[in-house]
Formats: structure tokens, C-alpha cells, sequence
């Protein structure tokens, strides 16, 4: 896929192609933004515009020649790619990026490059590396061979080492105009536009985020999930509040607790808007406009700042630190609808 392919980000591609056009190529870049922008298929294309054999005008990558073929293909052999493993023959990915990777790779970059002068090296999510491993690949953006070219992709920028990201020339990636975003879930899960724009606010600025979304039986419970958890009758219902949690964190569940997360965030968000005077176009649940300003004037704003912060902290422990889910939730949804203090 050609750089002119990538939708929605002008400012990165713009500074791509100037630098494609010119030969002012820096010998690391990170692209960096957040999931389902365009990060990974501009990687893909300044890749292809690197290895192409008959690169057009403006420096991209023509898609046609043997070289665009095979790079799209990941089949180029001065085309590196470094990313998790998959485990197995499932499509569930390995937690880190291991320190053999990087050494394969090493060696790989020891010897010459097979066609042409360049070679290119994408590194998929870099900080799933460990120190060690963050610290061996360092030791290579340090020393590249000549020609030798590194496109770093991540979501989270602020987990890599700062020796590494002193090493690249950050690219920055934007969330996507929602209006694209709806556009390009229509076409590609063939949804109403009223269906896509909501998934559109959800995604919030994320095609890839919006065809996950898409895809889950608990979009279907949004209300409900958020009628039950958000109650201003929580502190008379506080069995029920404990049992729901319960059945949210079943490890069986698992894997849809981050969009409970997200749709709780996101409703709180549209209360802040709604707070701050903002009209029904701004909101990502614009379908539940009218129960959104009636829940409003009953919260101010620090408790929905306070909302905000516990939502991001749960998810943390629960996720990141490996915190018990059952209590963690149960103190979660507890705290959301008024049953107990902070």
C-alpha cells in the first residue's frame, strides 16, 4: 500500500513525502498515535517507497514493481519485520517482544542487503519490549549499517526507553475526523449511518477500534450497562451493584472488560460536555442525548473528573498490575453509583 493510500493524516504524510522527495531520510523514525489511525499502513508504505524500483515523482512508492509487490507481501528480504509472536497456530499474541527477536535481527542486519542499497526494519509496538530487550535494540539505533532504516510503531510512546525515543524522529498520528471514521465503517461493515456514527464517537478517531467495537455483543448492552452502574439509586441497591460486578469480572468476561471501561468513560465524558454547554454534535452517545442532560445537573464536575480518574485507575490495577478483578470492580461499581465514599 502506497503512502497515498493512508486516509486522514496530512501532516504526517506531508512530511513523509518531503522527505521521500528530497532524500532527507532520518535513519529512525517513530510513528507514534493512537490504535487504528494509519500508523501501521504508513509504516507499511514508507517501507514500499523505500525498497520500491521505480518510485514516482513525489517519492512514493509506484505499487506496481516486483519490489512494491513483494514489500506488500512482507516477502521482501531487506524488509525486516519485528512484532509479538503469535502463540501457536491461534491468532492470541505473545505478551512481549523477546530478546532473541532482536538478536535474530541483529544478525539479519550484519550482513549486506540482498537487493538495492536500503533496507528497512519495522518494529511493531516496541514497548512490549522488556529493559533488556529495549536496551539490546537501543545498541542497533546506535550503530545502523549504511542505508539501514527503523520505523518504530506504537500506541503508547510514553512506555519506550528515552534513549530510544532520543534515537527517532517522532511523526505524530492524529485521531481521525469521526465523519471519516463513519464513513470508512459503513463501507467496510456495511452499517446504517446512524449505526456508524455512533460507533464513530465511540472509536473516537479509531477506524481499527470501531471494527472491533462493531463486533461485540455488549455494544447491544450499552444502556444497560451504563443504567446499572451510573444509578443515582446505587446506595438502595447495593446486592445487586455487588452481583453485577461480580459477573463483569468471571474470567469468561474478560476479554469485553476494557469496552465497559471504555463506555463508562465515555458517558461521564459527554456529561463534562454537556456541563460545559456543548450541543448534541459533540457527544459520542448523541443517541442518549436527552438522558445525558437529565443526569448531568445531579453531578458536578470534580465528582466527574473524580468518575474519570477511577475508571482509568481500575482498569490499570486490574490489567497492568494484575490487581483482583471481583474486588476491584466491586469497589468500582460501588464508588460510580454513590453506594460508598472514595
Amino acid at each position: 500500500m502506497p503512502l497515498s493510500a493512508v486516509e486522514g493524516q496530512p501532516r504526517a504524510l506531508e512530511a513523509l513525502r518531503r522527505a521521500l522527495q528530497h532524500q532527507r531520510l532520518h535513519h529512525a523514525y517513530l510513528f507514534a498515535g493512537p490504535e487504528g489511525v494509519g500508523k501501521g499502513l504508513a509504516a507499511q508504505g514508507l517501507a514500499e517507497a523505500l525498497l520500491c524500483t521505480a518510485p514516482l515523482e513525489d517519492g512514493d512508492a509506484c505499487g506496481a514493481c516486483s519490489a512494491c509487490r513483494r514489500s506488500a507481501g512482507r516477502q521482501h528480504p531487506d524488509l525486516h519485520v519485528v512484532e509479538r509472536r503469535t502463540k501457536g497456530n491461534t491468532d492470541e499474541r505473545e505478551r512481549q517482544i523477546k530478546i532473541d527477536q532482536v538478536r535474530a535481527l541483529q544478525r539479519a542486519l550484519s550482513f549486506k542487503s540482498y537487493e538495492g542499497a536500503r533496507r528497512v526494519v519495522l518494529i511493531i509496538e516496541p514497548e512490549k519490549m522488556n529493559p533488556a530487550t529495549a536496551n539490546a535494540l537501543l545498541k542497533t539505533l546506535e550503530e545502523p549499517g549504511p542505508d539501514t532504516h527503523f520505523v518504530l510503531v506504537t500506541a503508547e510512546p510514553h512506555r519506550l526507553l528515552p534513549t530510544v525515543i532520543s534515537r527517532c524522529q517522532r511523526v505524530r498520528f492524529q485521531p481521525l475526523d469521526r465523519a471519516l471514521v463513519a464513513r470508512k465503517l459503513a463501507e467496510l461493515a456495511d452499517l446504517e449511518p446512524g449505526a456508524a456514527h455512533l460507533l464513530a464517537g465511540l472509536a473516537e478517531g479509531s477506524i481499527g477500534k470501531g471494527l472491533t467495537l462493531q463486533g461485540s455483543a455488549l455494544l447491544e448492552q450499552r444502556q444497560g450497562i451504563i443504567g446499572r452502574i451510573d444509578d443515582p439509586d446505587g446506595p438502595r441497591r447495593v446486592p445487586q451493584l455487588l452481583d453485577y460486578a461480580e459477573t463483569l469480572a468471571r474470567p469468561d468476561r474478560r476479554a469485553g472488560l476494557p469496552l465497559v471501561f471504555h463506555l463508562l468513560r465515555t458517558w461521564y465524558r459527554d456529561i463534562l460536555l454537556v456541563q460545559e454547554g456543548f450541543g448534541d454534535e459533540a457527544l459520542v452517545h448523541r443517541d442518549l442525548a436527552e438522558q445525558i442532560r437529565r443526569r448531568a445537573p445531579a453531578l458536578s464536575g470534580p465528582a466527574v473528573l473524580d468518575r474519570l480518574t477511577l475508571l482509568n485507575e481500575t482498569e490499570y490495577a486490574i490489567f497492568e498490575r494484575m490487581a483482583n478483578a471481583r474486588l476491584s470492580m466491586e469497589s468500582l461499581v460501588l464508588r460510580l453509583a454513590g453506594a460508598v465514599e472514595g
